[in-house]
C-alpha cells in the first residue's frame, strides 16, 4: 500500500495510510465526547423543569448550540489536520518510521488485579463493620447536640444496601480466587452495579431526611434545611442515574468482549 501510493495520484482526502488512524480519533471523539454531553442534555432537559422553564420554545433548541460548535469545530479541525499530514512528508514517516519493536504489549482486559480485588473487599468489609458499629440501621441519630431523624423507609434502604454490599463481596472473593473475568462474574458485577445504582436512585428520592434539631437553630430554619436537603438530593438523582449508566455500559462492554481462554490463547 505504502509503495504503490507514491505512484498514483491523491484520489482521497485522508488516504489509506493515515485513515484508520483518523477513524479510531473521531469514533472516540464522537463515543467519549459528544454522545456523552448530548445524553445529559437530553436528561436535564426531561427531568428538569427549572430547566426547561429558563429555555422555553425554541430557546431549549438554542442552548445546544456549544455542544454544535464543538461538533463543528473538532469534526472540521481534524480532518483539517489529518488531511495536511496525508500531504505533507509526515505521512512517510508514519508509514514508513515505525518499528514492529516498538509496540506496546497486548493487553489482556479479562485479567483481574488482584491487589485491586484485596483493597474493594477490604473497604466494603471496613464500611459494612463501622454500619454494624454506629447501628445505621436506626432512624435517630443522636450527634453532638443535633438530633437527626430519618425517614420510616431507612431501615429498607439501609438492609438492602448491606445486600448489595454482601453480593459484591462474593463476586470479589471469585474474582480473588479467578483473577480473570468470566461470563458468571462479569454479570454478577453487572447485576450488582444495576441494584446498586438503582438503589442509590431510590434512596435520593425518597426525602431521606424528616426532621432535624439543633440547640441554637430555630425549628423554622431547621425545617428550611430539611426541605432544602431533600430536594438537592433530588436534584442529584439524575447524575446518578448518567453516572450508572456509563458504569453499565463498561459493564455491558466488559461481558462482550469475554473470549474463552482457549480461544483467546489460539
Amino acid at each position: 500500500m505504502a509503495v504503490a501510493g507514491r505512484y498514483l495520484p491523491q484520489q482521497s482526502l485522508i488516504g489509506p495510510a493515515l485513515f484508520p488512524i483518523y477513524k479510531v480519533i473521531i469514533r472516540s471523539l464522537v463515543l467519549y465526547f459528544l454522545l456523552p454531553w448530548m445524553l445529559v442534555w437530553m436528561g436535564i432537559a426531561i427531568f428538569s423543569p427549572h430547566f426547561r422553564a429558563d429555555h422555553p420554545g425554541a430557546a431549549l433548541l438554542a442552548s445546544l448550540e456549544p455542544w454544535w460548535l464543538a461538533c463543528t469545530y473538532s469534526l472540521f479541525f481534524n480532518t483539517l489536520i489529518f488531511a495536511l499530514l496525508d500531504r505533507s512528508q509526515a505521512r512517510l514517516h508514519v508509514v514508513n518510521g515505525w518499528n514492529p519493536r516498538s509496540l506496546p504489549a497486548v493487553r489482556d482486559h479479562n485479567v483481574i488485579s488482584r491487589g485491586g480485588t484485596i483493597f474493594e473487599i477490604t473497604v466494603v468489609v471496613a464500611t459494612l463493620a463501622a454500619w454494624i458499629q454506629l447501628d445505621a440501621f436506626r432512624r435517630v441519630f443522636h450527634i453532638f447536640q443535633a438530633t437527626i431523624t430519618l425517614s420510616s423507609h431507612w431501615p429498607y434502604f439501609f438492609w438492602a444496601l448491606v445486600a448489595v454490599s454482601v453480593a459484591g463481596i462474593i463476586v470479589s472473593c471469585m474474582n480473588l480466587s479467578n483473577p480473570r473475568w468470566t461470563r458468571l462474574t462479569a454479570s454478577l458485577r453487572l447485576g450488582t452495579d444495576c441494584y446498586s445504582f438503582g438503589l442509590i436512585y431510590l434512596l435520593c428520592r425518597a426525602n431521606l431526611l424528616q426532621s432535624l434539631s439543633l440547640s441554637g437553630v430555630s425549628s423554622a430554619d431547621a425545617a428550611h434545611f430539611v426541605t432544602s436537603f431533600n430536594h438537592w438530593t433530588a436534584s442529584i438523582a439524575f447524575w446518578v442515574l448518567a453516572v450508572g449508566a456509563a458504569v453499565l455500559f463498561f459493564d455491558v462492554r466488559r461481558i462482550l468482549r469475554i473470549r474463552p481462554v482457549v480461544e483467546a490463547i489460539a
